[in-house]
C-alpha cells in the first residue's frame, strides 16, 4: 500500500479569498498600484475575478490585516503607505522588551556601517553625492542655528531636536540610498530612528567648539565618501566610529531609545 509522504498532509489548499488576496497583493508589489491609489470597486473586482463580493470583502480584510490596504469610510479601500515606518516602530519595541541598551544600536553600527560606507563610495554618483554634500549644509545650518539659542541648556527643546533628527535622518538616508541596496535602503529609516542621541558632559567646551566638533565628524564622513575608495572608507569608518571606554560604558547602561549620558572622558 502506497502512503503519501508525511509532508504532504502541511499543504492548505487557498479558499477563494486567499487566492484573490494574494493576486492583488503580488500586483500592489509589482507597483501597478502605487501607495495611495484607489483599488477598483467591489463589485468591480468582484466581476474581474468571477467571485462574489462576499469573497472579495474577506480578501480586503486580509490585505488589511498585513497592512497594504486601508479601507476609508465612504471611500473605498486605499494601498498603504511603505511599511517601513510601522517595522522601525515594530523593532524598538521588540528591543525594548527585549531588554536592549543604546549599545546594542551602538555595536551594530559598528559592524556594519564600515561596509556600508565602502559600499557607498564606490556605487554613488556625482548627483548622489552632491545631494548628500546639500543636506550635511542642511543639517549642520540648522544645528549652529538651534545649539546657538539654546546653548547652555542641559538639551534641545523637544521640537528642536525633533528638526534636528529629521536632518541628520535625510543626510543618513541618502547615504544608505547610494550604495544601491535595495535591503540597506528600506533599513535607513528604522536603524536611524534606533539611534539615541548622546549628551557628552564637557563643561569646559566652548560653543565654538562644540559646533567645530560636529562639522568636523560630518566633514569627514564626507571625505570618506567623496574618495571614492572602498578600502579607505572601510578602514576610516571604523576610526570613525570607536568610541572611548566611558561612552561604551554608559551606553550599556542606557535603555535602547534613550539618551547616553557620557562623563567626561580621561585623557
Amino acid at each position: 500500500m502506497t502512503q503519501n509522504p508525511p509532508f504532504a498532509q502541511s499543504l492548505k489548499k487557498q479558499t477563494l479569498a486567499e487566492q484573490v488576496a494574494e493576486a492583488i497583493k503580488e500586483s500592489i508589489l509589482a507597483g501597478e498600484w502605487e501607495p495611495g491609489a484607489a483599488l477598483p470597486t467591489e463589485p468591480e473586482l468582484a466581476e474581474a475575478f468571477g467571485v462574489s463580493r462576499a469573497v472579495v470583502r474577506d480578501a480586503t480584510r486580509m490585505l488589511a490585516a498585513r497592512g497594504l490596504v486601508e479601507a476609508q469610510h465612504g471611500r473605498g479601500v486605499f494601498v498603504t503607505e511603505s511599511q517601513v515606518q510601522a517595522f522601525g516602530e515594530a523593532l524598538l519595541l521588540a528591543l525594548r522588551r527585549a531588554g536592549a541598551t543604546a549599545w546594542d544600536v551602538e555595536q551594530f553600527e559598528q559592524i556594519v556601517y564600515p561596509e556600508l560606507f565602502a559600499l557607498a563610495a564606490s556605487e554613488a554618483t556625482d548627483e548622489e553625492l552632491a545631494h548628500i554634500g546639500t543636506l550635511a549644509d542642511a543639517y549642520l545650518a540648522h544645528r549652529e542655528e538651534q545649539v546657538t539659542e539654546h546653548w547652555g541648556e542641559d538639551s534641545l527643546p523637544p521640537a528642536a531636536g525633533a528638526l534636528l533628527m529629521a536632518d541628520y535622518r535625510a543626510f543618513v538616508e541618502a547615504i544608505f540610498a547610494a550604495t544601491h541596496n535595495k535591503l540597506l535602503q528600506l533599513l535607513a529609516r528604522p536603524l536611524v530612528s534606533l539611534r539615541s542621541s548622546r549628551n557628552w558632559e564637557a563643561p569646559e567646551q566652548t560653543l565654538a567648539e562644540a559646533l567645530a566638533e560636529e562639522a568636523g565628524y560630518i566633514q569627514t564622513i564626507l571625505n570618506i565618501l567623496f574618495s571614492r575608495d572602498p578600502e579607505m572608507a572601510r578602514a576610516q569608518m571604523r576610526e570613525v566610529l570607536a568610541l572611548p571606554p566611558e561612552a561604551v560604558a554608559a551606553m550599556r547602561q542606557t535603555p535602547v531609545g534613550q539618551e547616553s549620558r557620557i562623563p567626561p572622558i580621561n585623557k
